[in-house]
């Protein structure tokens, strides 16, 4: 074995420790075919609160979400659509909570005051549309919904709600 390898696999070592990693309160955002280049992240923050921690009246977590987006095409392109927008829907799609205008680049839409919910980007006529009818950009789950599955959801199919 040469002295190159065990220096080689050691520098590996330290760079898969320094990689970043997913956390308890990062959401990996999925593309669909409407834009299959675009990409994104998202981080749950806690939203502001005089007590440290974001939580509502009876108790519940309150987040504001930092979406990491690129590559998102402009919305005209898609058809007449002029921005994105950010939502949190509920697992049965019975409840959608518009949370925002997002772009390429950093953008911190909410709050969300939901324990367990998919997050949602769409492409809409405006940024000020207050229900979702464009199609879904780009889309993920909290991190309190992982264990179940949504690959099978009607939603991410392309299938007409």
């Amino acid at each position: 074995m040469s002295a190159g390898r065990p220096r080689f696999a050691a520098l590996a070592a330290v760079l898969l420790l320094l990689a970043p990693r997913p956390g308890p309160y990062d959401i990996t955002l999925h593309p669909t075919a409407a834009a299959p280049g675009a990409e994104g992240r998202a981080r749950l923050v806690s939203a502001a609160s005089p007590f440290g921690i974001g939580v509502t009246g009876d108790g519940r977590a309150r987040y504001d979400i930092r979406i990491s987006a690129a590559k998102l095409p402009r919305p005209d392109r898609l058809g007449r659509f002029g921005g994105y927008i950010a939502w949190a829907a509920t697992p049965d799609l019975k409840r959608w909570v518009r949370l925002g205008a997002v772009r390429n680049g950093t953008s911190t839409v909410g709050p969300v005051e939901l324990n367990k919910f998919l997050l949602v980007i769409t492409a809409e006529p405006d940024t000020a549309a207050a229900a979702h009818s464009g199609p879904t950009i780009l889309h993920g789950t909290s991190p309190s919904g992982w264990l179940q599955s949504f690959i099978t959801h009607p939603l991410f199919r392309g299938i007409p709600q």
